[in-house]
């Protein structure tokens, strides 16, 4: 089974939401992520949070269609994009998927990409998607293929750094160390029909953006 959660960031190609919405088949909107799906006029199979940031619209429409709610209280020890991939998890989801999980709030769009780690510790494969990028954590191996528009960027999280290597690319690399903090692994691209990345030791970001 593929997961989505749908969060109140910033969504802006609603056929991009669509598309992604029909190629999974739970969908969980973390509070106002709801009123992203309403756009689309499509309906989640539950949402989470604490509505503080649901529309009335959103909520009327929780009403009238009946859809299945788990409420939790304002004052709270996790995020509501977090309720909703615990959720997940604990229903045995080994796919999820992320839209609206980053936007104007650099604080939700920074802990929501941390919480890659948490589901790759728990054996789950998941990306944040957005308009203009893919982000997926790695601590082994990930492949990616190629696409003219993409640049991919590869960004340490360990304060010692990583090792990688990453054939396919304009700039391959060996068992290269890239430090903490560095810009070396921004802005590669892929030039063959696929590229691989292989992380010898560390964990990092795997991002794939267009301008």
């Amino acid at each position: 089974m593929k997961g989505l959660i749908v969060s109140s960031g910033e969504i802006k190609d609603y056929g991009l939401l669509e598309n992604i919405v029909d190629a999974h088949n739970y969908i969980i909107c973390a509070d106002g992520g709801l009123d992203h799906l309403l756009k689309i006029n499509r309906e989640p199979d539950l949402v989470v949070g604490d509505f503080d940031s649901t529309s009335n619209q959103a909520l009327q429409f929780i009403k009238d269609k009946g859809i299945k709610v788990e409420l939790y209280p304002t004052a709270k020890d996790s995020s509501d994009t977090e309720l909703a991939l615990n959720f997940m998890i604990e229903n045995g989801i080994k796919e999820i998927n992320l839209i609206g999980a980053t936007g104007s709030r650099i604080d939700h769009t920074i802990s929501g990409v941390l919480l890659l780690r948490k589901l790759s510790k728990q054996e789950i494969e998941a990306c944040i998607i957005d308009d203009r990028n893919k982000i997926y954590f790695v601590n082994d191996k990930i492949d990616l293929p190629q696409r003219d528009d993409c640049y991919v960027s590869v960004i340490p999280l360990n304060l010692e750094g990583i090792c990688i290597s990453m054939t396919g690319f304009l700039y391959p690399l060996d068992k290269k160390h890239i430090e903490f903090a560095s810009t070396l692994g921004i802005s590669n691209r892929i030039i063959e029909q696929w590229g691989s990345i292989k992380l010898h030791r560390g964990e990092a970001l795997i991002i794939e953006s267009r301008d």
